[in-house]
């Protein structure tokens, strides 16, 4: 039996037919731990896909028998095998979840195959997004950069540059900066952040307003005027915007 929560299952089942595309996209998720497990595989089926998750390579391969998954969701590391080896196998994208730090890794990844990386934590919703558009437009249109007038993102390698210059930000900055500019202009709540860029069931409101504190601060250090582009919208929460700023 293999363990997984109460809302799990070996088996492809969407949350309700009511809500899914016609022709569904089929996920599968490889994870140890069982709580991150449940967690992502209710996250995605939200979205409408057919969404198993297992704990291991061979419980991947047992399920998939009949038909392979269009994307694979996979820790770096399994028992007796990796995420690579199991997306090679399964014949399908695979986004690699991993713990090392570091760009080095990241690009070793992608050179040796991955379609996509995130490092742990990550939010739920950057998940998501990276998902539907690995789905949507497949292996050669990842989007790789976001720009901003003179600020630009890599998504991949989690680096920012202003004018060219790197910006220093932490792993959950560097997170918060994409929920806020995904796309720029929209006010996002607190609420909203903590999904987006925190990992689940952790922080909370003051987490949030502690790190925009400390991104503005950042930002604004780095040439992008008072407060940083992150303006604070009253009862509602932060907006990111470079209207005011010359590129």
């Amino acid at each position: 039996m293999i363990p997984v929560g109460a809302t799990e299952s070996p088996e492809y089942a969407p949350v309700s037919a009511a809500d899914l595309p016609k022709e569904p996209s089929r996920v599968l998720i490889v994870e140890p731990h069982p709580t991150l497990r449940t967690v992502l595989v209710q996250r995605l089926r939200q979205d409408g896909y057919l969404t198993a998750a297992v704990a291991t390579a061979e419980e991947a391969v047992e399920v998939c028998q009949e038909q392979s998954p269009d994307l694979l969701v996979s820790a770096e590391l399994l028992e007796r095998s990796s995420a690579l080896r199991l997306g090679q196998h399964l014949r399908c994208p695979v986004i690699v979840l991993t713990a090392r730090s570091g760009a080095e890794p990241v690009v070793g990844l992608l050179d040796e195959g991955a379609d996509d990386v995130l490092r742990k934590p990550f939010g739920l919703e950057e998940l998501a997004a990276r998902c539907r558009t690995l789905l949507k437009r497949g292996r050669s249109g990842l989007q790789e950069r976001v720009t901003v007038g003179p600020l630009e993102v890599h998504l991949l390698l989690r680096q920012v540059t202003l004018r060219e210059k790197p910006v220093e930000l932490s792993p959950r900055e560097f997170a918060l900066l994409c929920a806020l500019l995904m796309p720029p202009g929209v006010v996002r709540s607190r609420q909203d952040l903590l999904r987006m860029a925190w990992p689940p069931f952790s922080g909370g409101p003051r987490s949030v307003d502690t790190q925009v504190l400390t991104l503005r601060r950042k930002l604004e250090q780095a040439g992008l005027g008072n407060g940083g582009g992150i303006t604070t919208v009253r009862q509602q929460g932060y907006r990111f915007s470079l209207d005011h700023l010359a590129a």
